[in-house]
């Protein structure tokens, strides 16, 4: 990675970042808007989970427009809906208003990371692969400490709205230069050339029918399943009750509940290269650390459901460090996926999968907004957590079945 190249990765990187900053802002600010907006933990629920209802359903598109437009005019198109979509968000006035416009942001920050990938899958070895894709995830990952702990402080010294015109005007900048930086032409070249093997094997691979190649190829579902839990349990619970929990279990401030929160993504910042590297380099497989990440993240949980009393702000911040530390080796999943696919229908496909990743946190999170409503009148505010982190223990048992059955993909 030279030059430009290098400029164009982090571009990518920070607009990622943007997005997840956007995507992961309510677990701060939920207080504030159940209190503005007059509205229960359900509603707060169903507002946090629009985003990623909108983000899910434009994957699939963006994956396809990925493939056949190019990654600088997917991005563009995308993230200037993010511009308005964040903007919009802070002159809200009423909840309906609101959500509506939380899902305008979601649809826009939709068009940065399957791009991304695609950008990678075409521009990089095979074998990097999951090390690159790992470093652009932890650079992304910075916008999730953006929004704990920095995103606090900023919301008691103005308030929930000026971070969001903030976030608008940034996005908007970045967006300039995606389009002057990123090159047109980052789509894959017809395979089929005037070399006789290739030819036939070129038009044999244009051929290709994603549903014809996923009946053939059963075993993504593992993939996809495994997906579904682990995505949806981390960042449902990063992206929206991370910080009340701290606050309504404990009663611990925002700003400090903010810092142990932020531990999350700074496991999953520093856990990204980690899993990335040494399944690359060292361990050369994809399944064992798909196993050794489910069942730390299935400890971290565990860690979760059994604590009653206030272990103190280190014990918390290591909890909370585990639980993205070991939750981001999905991103060795993406991989796996990646290299189980023809490199023909790598961006429409991830486009799918990322989809069912992001529809995944929406669904945990009306879940889990109707479950804490629904327990919070029965019982106290413990117990109603309590629940929330024995239905992410229940699917990381599942998700360990799934990656049991999955296929190894790595190659050397």
């Amino acid at each position: 990675m030279k030059g430009k190249g290098i400029i164009v990765f982090l571009l990518l990187g920070v607009l990622f970042m943007m997005s997840l900053f956007l995507r992961s802002s309510p677990a701060v600010i939920a207080n504030d808007l159940m209190d503005e907006f007059s509205i229960l933990p359900v509603t707060m629920g169903l507002m946090a989970s629009v985003y990623f209802w909108a983000y899910g359903l434009v994957q699939i598109p963006v994956g396809y427009l990925s493939d056949r437009i190019g990654v600088r005019n997917t991005v563009a198109i995308f993230a200037l809906l993010g511009v308005v979509g964040s903007i919009c968000f802070a002159f809200a006035q009423n909840v309906q208003m609101a959500i509506w416009t939380r899902l305008i942001f979601g649809i826009g920050t939709a068009g940065i990371w399957v791009p991304a990938l695609k950008y990678l899958s075409v521009t990089y070895n095979p074998g990097e692969f999951a090390s690159l894709t790992s470093i652009l995830s932890s650079i992304g990952s910075c916008g999730m400490i953006l929004s704990s702990f920095p995103l606090a402080v900023l919301v008691e010294r103005t308030n929930w709205r000026f971070p969001f015109i903030l976030a608008g005007i940034i996005l908007l900048f970045l967006v300039i230069c995606a389009w002057r930086l990123i090159p047109a032409k980052t789509v894959v070249p017809d395979t089929g050339n005037n070399e006789p093997d290739n030819n036939e094997q070129g038009r044999v691979k244009s051929r290709i029918s994603i549903k014809d190649y996923v009946k053939r190829n059963y075993k993504l579902f593992f993939f996809f399943i495994w997906a579904f839990l682990i995505y949806g349990s981390i960042f449902s619970f990063q992206g929206l009750w991370g910080v009340p929990y701290l606050e309504d279990v404990f009663s611990i401030s925002r700003q400090s509940a903010g810092v142990m929160a932020m531990f999350l993504p700074v496991g999953i910042i520093l856990g990204g290269p980690f899993w990335g590297l040494f399944s690359d380099r060292y361990f050369k497989a994809r399944k064992p650390v798909l196993l050794l990440g489910t069942i730390g993240f299935l400890a971290a949980i565990i860690a979760f459901i059994f604590i009653k009393n206030y272990p103190g702000v280190i014990i918390f911040s290591l909890i909370y460090f585990f639980y993205g530390f070991f939750g981001v080796v999905f991103l060795i999943n993406l991989t796996s996926v990646k290299e189980y696919l023809p490199l023909e229908i790598t961006g429409t496909v991830m486009g799918i999968l990322n989809t069912l990743m992001i529809m995944s946190v929406g669904f945990y999170q009306n879940v889990t907004g109707y479950y804490l409503n629904y327990f919070f009148n029965l019982t106290n505010t413990a117990t109603a957590y309590q629940n929330i982190f024995i239905i992410y223990g229940l699917s990381a048992v599942i998700a360990f079945v799934m990656v049991l059955l999955m296929p190894e993909t790595f190659k050397e």
